[in-house]
């Protein structure tokens, strides 16, 4: 099963716009469909179209996932984009940084130290 990107590397942010609402349609038919009680992501251009539909699914009384977001251990100083946007939306239920510094920086994450 594919999953779309939202954002191709190097893709600018203008045309990532159509790219990224294509993505969250597909994402919405792929949640409705497989009903996942979890989604676990860690912010590749896959996550965000993912999580932002089980979100509004949450929102309208017909989701069923808890989102569980964990960053890339090779985000020291700075989110990626995808988690950059789950922190600052609140879509996440939790997010999880794998560097003390982030956490500082972020308070309502959650350090846990090395996870992937």
């Amino acid at each position: 099963m594919q999953i779309y990107r939202s954002r191709e590397v190097g893709q600018s942010y203008i045309t990532s716009i159509a790219t990224t609402l294509l993505a969250t349609l597909h994402a919405m038919w792929l949640v409705i469909r497989i009903r996942p009680q979890v989604i676990f992501c860690n912010g590749p251009g896959t996550c965000f179209p993912l999580c932002v539909s089980a979100f509004i699914l949450k929102v309208l009384g017909l989701g069923w996932s808890s989102i569980f977001y964990i960053e890339s251990i090779a985000r020291v100083k700075k989110l990626s984009l995808s988690g950059l946007l789950l922190y600052k939306l609140r879509i996440a239920d939790q997010f999880f940084v794998q560097w003390p510094q982030l956490q500082k920086k972020h308070p309502r994450a959650q350090y846990a130290g090395r996870l992937m």
